[in-house]
């Protein structure tokens, strides 16, 4: 286990307005039944003066009860919180995958229209002036991908403007789109 990482799980979560709130609510509702209900349950006819003589003869731990009451939902919400979290992490890193990676991944519909990207590669696209898969790709590699047929070696791209060369991957998607997935390739190569 990554002692870091579940640091900073713990610290963002205790930087979230909802892990009070919903503490608040927990406890209070806890708090409730435990000093009230439970004693009119239990044949109390006034368990708020009940609460306030305990209070006067033992307030330590009336008040230890109270706060009790609160810590419980607090520390079972923030470890099923972080624990969940910290499960979770491969989901997590894989779905910021796309904004985080520097290379151009992009979904493009069967008419070339690049329909998602990246936050980078949003970037990329927009200081080019691409909108459309063809304009990176070529006329005839998007033919051959839309076309599904197998490629016996992987294509490359060339983007004249920045002088750099790309491998091109590519699976089918949801809808009949198709995920693009550019690699640069070093200069020396």
């Amino acid at each position: 286990m990554s002692s870091r990482l579940i640091y900073r799980y713990i610290i963002e979560k205790l930087r979230d307005r909802s892990t009070y709130i919903l503490a608040l609510i927990v406890g209070s509702i806890i708090n409730l039944y435990g000093q009230f209900l439970l004693p009119w349950f239990r044949g109390s006819f006034d368990p708020p003066v009940d609460f306030l003589i305990e209070f006067e003869i033992r307030p330590e731990v009336t008040i230890f009860s109270v706060f009790l009451g609160f810590a419980f939902p607090f520390c079972v919400g923030l470890y099923s919180a972080v624990a969940t979290r910290y499960k979770k992490r491969r989901i997590e890193a894989i779905a910021t995958l796309p904004d985080l990676c520097p290379d151009p991944m992009f979904v493009a519909d069967e008419s070339g229209r690049i329909v998602a990207a990246g936050a980078g590669t949003e970037a990329f696209l927009a200081g080019r002036g691409i909108d459309d898969a063809r304009a990176i790709l070529g006329e005839d590699l998007w033919l051959h991908i839309i076309g599904g047929e197998p490629m016996s070696d992987r294509p490359m791209v060339q983007l004249e403007s920045e002088g750099a060369t790309y491998v091109v991957a590519y699976t089918p998607g949801e809808n009949g789109n198709i995920n693009i997935y550019l690699a640069r390739l070093p200069r020396d190569l």
